[in-house]
């Protein structure tokens, strides 16, 4: 999991919140917005290391501020920091106690579970300055929160054993977080870590299917290099430019999640060539859109 982009909020601002949409459902851009303190921090912060080139001690100057930035945010919430915490632990205790029971897949792979929620709670625990609204109000975790830590937390579950219950179970937190967070007020950090707890979960999946044979290796393969491609745009997009990508080519290929993820179900099911059909398709589709995406915005900027 990409925990090692440390800093309070330098997933700030990605692709987890949906674009806005015109008359004719073509992607135009969100209004501008004024960054928070936190935001601006971490800006400042990026710039700092990229002109610095990146060398190793501005990279562990970096991670220091970030650190002691993380520090200064549990000092300053302490309720926010407990309700992390409990929340962590009811995590964890959801691996260790099917694991004691004997379980599978629980119990065979208890320690990679165990770690990978680990690397979870670290990047909660650095990130818990963006558990605010937009206008930097702070506000608890809430239930879209908790639906996208679930699926984060199903990700190595699905690589182990990727069940229809799972990846339908998956795949229904990232159907409901979002009608969710805007029925009351969205975090930054859900809204912003959404797109991120996609791509593990669907990672996951991915290959524990390709693992078992279910999905055909080009449609597996397909979709993880798209899923690479995105996260690479992303981390070069922050790290390059101190910038936030743009939501209008990482949000370019949402339209076709549903049949994308009606692939991975029907493959778990034990339909390979409908799974490895719709996977196939669907990821076609995206790079579809995604290159009408960029053309779009080839020509706004022409």
């Amino acid at each position: 999991m990409p925990a090692q982009i440390h800093g309070e909020a330098v997933l700030s601002e990605a692709a987890g919140r949906r674009p806005a949409q015109g008359r004719r459902g073509t992607l135009r851009r969100a209004p501008c917005r004024s960054l928070t303190e936190g935001e601006a921090w971490t800006r400042e912060q990026l710039e700092l290391l990229r002109h610095a080139h990146f060398s190793p001690t501005a990279v562990v100057h970096f991670l220091s501020a970030s650190r002691r930035r993380a520090g200064e945010v549990r000092g300053r919430r302490p309720a926010l920091r407990r309700q992390s915490r409990s929340w962590l632990a009811v995590g964890a205790a959801a691996w260790v106690l099917p694991a004691g029971a004997g379980a599978q897949p629980f119990r065979r792979h208890a320690p990679a579970g165990l770690a990978w929620w680990a690397l979870v709670a670290l990047m909660l625990d650095w990130h818990l300055g963006m558990v605010e609204t937009e206008d930097g109000s702070p506000r608890p975790l809430g239930a879209a929160d908790a639906l996208t830590l679930a699926r984060v937390w199903l990700a190595p579950v699905a690589l182990a054993c990727p069940t229809p219950l799972v990846c339908a179970a998956g795949f229904a937190t990232d159907a409901l977080d979002g009608p969710v967070a805007r029925a009351g007020e969205p975090t930054r950090a859900g809204r912003d870590l959404e797109g991120l707890a996609d791509a593990c979960f669907a990672g996951g999946v991915l290959m524990g299917l390709r693992r078992s044979e279910r999905l055909g290796r080009t449609a597996s393969g397909a979709e993880l290099l798209r899923l690479t491609f995105g996260f690479s745009y992303s981390v070069a997009v922050y790290f390059g430019r101190a910038r936030p990508p743009d939501r209008h080519l990482t949000q370019a290929a949402r339209l076709t999640t549903p049949m994308r993820a009606g692939g991975l179900i029907a493959a778990a099911a034990g339909r390979p060539r409908l799974g490895t059909a719709l996977v196939g398709i669907g990821c076609a589709w995206s790079a579809a859109l995604l290159g009408a995406a960029l053309q779009d915005g080839a020509s706004r900027t022409a």
